[in-house]
């Protein structure tokens, strides 16, 4: 029973690890598997994030690519770029993306959110979903999402929060860094944002999912 049991936390503790760099045939499905579970969060930090047709957008942590994509779409004018640390989810995402008329107007690399490689104010738009969890505790990957955004542009993050994190078995303090709404918000102000920018929303999933949704709009 025991041996079963370290068994177990190994095989989640590894889970956990690959959510925040997918790498290898394992990464690959978990980001398959993770471009469906995100769907519902991506949709509605998408909305709150209010693209235009001209907006340049940065997603933070693209996976296969599934928001990036529709990000185009509806920045039908604009720029979009997206960054990740895994190299099997920028290939993936590469390929979702295909033609080469949405090439011309996505731009991909690979990076870490500490490191942004942008001018300050080059973004519209940021989006964050389920990635908060890996941010550091210094608040330097918010100040960088920060610096990015453009004065009066909006940043979206989405997380569950720490009672639906708490139900899942490889969301570890190993792994995930957890969230109440409170503790969000104080995240938030540690990356240089105001309360006056701050404005936080607790969403309902199907499944029982608890969400937090955090809009930001940077005043100066």
């Amino acid at each position: 029973m025991r041996r079963r049991a370290q068994m177990a936390s190994r095989f989640w503790h590894g889970f956990g690890c690959q959510l925040r760099n997918p790498t290898g045939r394992a990464g690959r499905w978990i980001g398959s598997l993770m471009s469906l579970i995100n769907r519902q969060p991506n949709l509605l930090a998408i909305e709150a994030l209010q693209v235009s047709q001209s907006s340049s957008v940065l997603e933070l942590g693209i996976g296969s690519g599934w928001a990036v994509e529709r990000l185009a779409r509806l920045a039908a004018h604009g720029r979009i770029w997206g960054i990740d640390q895994s190299a099997d989810m920028l290939t993936a995402a590469s390929r979702r993306i295909g033609a080469a008329a949405q090439r011309e107007r996505i731009s991909l690399a690979r990076a870490r959110f500490g490191s942004l490689p942008f001018p300050s104010a080059s973004f519209d738009r940021v989006l964050a979903v389920n990635v908060a969890y890996f941010f550091d505790s210094d608040g330097r990957d918010l100040r960088e999402a920060r610096r990015v955004l453009r004065p009066g542009g909006r940043m979206v993050i989405y997380i569950s929060d720490r009672a639906t994190l708490a139900n899942w078995p490889f969301a570890r303090e190993d792994t995930h860094r957890s969230y109440d709404a409170d503790e969000l918000v104080k995240a938030i102000k540690h990356g240089g944002f105001a309360a006056e920018e701050i404005e936080m929303v607790a969403v309902g999933l199907p499944l029982g999912v608890s969400g937090l949704l955090a809009t930001m709009v940077k005043q100066a």
